[in-house]
């Protein structure tokens, strides 16, 4: 980020601090339209992007007294990445949750990044020590190959149809066994910035 932007954003959020709403107005106009980008490549639905990025502001305006933020674009997309996965983690559609999981999984290099990603592979791994044996073949090789359910079908010598099953039971599984405490594992970023969790 240009020096001259981060300095605008800085003045900006001392200003927000102080609970002036031109700085919030100004923040908001600035990041509107990125974040619901953001987020509709995501969720491929603009009015749920623009519902998650409206929430994302309003918390933002709640809880300003108590920011911290040195860089305020990358704390809002990753304030929205989180809204999203709490969006999918809500979702009957196991397959949806797991897009913006392996986002996370893969999320730049910055210290918070990874140690986000370090807890999310430590409970990925986790949960499948507790699966039966193909089903955890199969997951694995989803989660650390990204291999597509073709692919794993021809390397495991099995039907597609199977893949696919199998690989769902395991990710409806993981949506509503472990979402909560991906969800929490995430707000880990937010602690790093902040004295109190601000998306929970």
């Amino acid at each position: 980020m240009p020096a001259e932007i981060a300095h605008t954003d800085q003045v900006l959020l001392q200003q927000l601090s102080r609970g002036e709403r031109k700085a919030f107005e100004a923040i908001y106009h600035k990041y509107w339209w990125p974040l619901v980008d953001h987020a509709w490549k995501r969720l491929k639905d603009k009015q749920q992007a623009e519902d998650i990025v409206q929430d994302v502001f309003c918390k933002l305006w709640a809880k300003r007294a108590a920011l911290q933020v040195q860089h305020l674009e990358a704390y809002l997309h990753t304030a929205v990445r989180y809204e999203i996965l709490n969006y999918f983690s809500r979702s009957r559609q196991p397959h949806a949750f797991l897009e913006p999981f392996h986002e996370l999984l893969e999320g730049g290099t910055t210290p918070e990044n990874e140690l986000v990603a370090r807890n999310l592979l430590q409970l990925a791994y986790a949960y499948a020590q507790t699966l039966p044996e193909k089903r955890r073949q199969i997951f694995l090789l989803h989660i650390q190959s990204r291999y597509s359910t073709k692919e794993i079908a021809w390397v495991l010598d099995i039907s597609q149809k199977t893949v696919q099953n199998q690989l769902g039971t395991a990710l409806k599984r993981l949506r509503t066994g472990l979402a909560p405490l991906i969800l929490w594992c995430i707000s880990l970023r937010y602690l790093l910035l902040i004295p109190a969790p601000l998306f929970l």
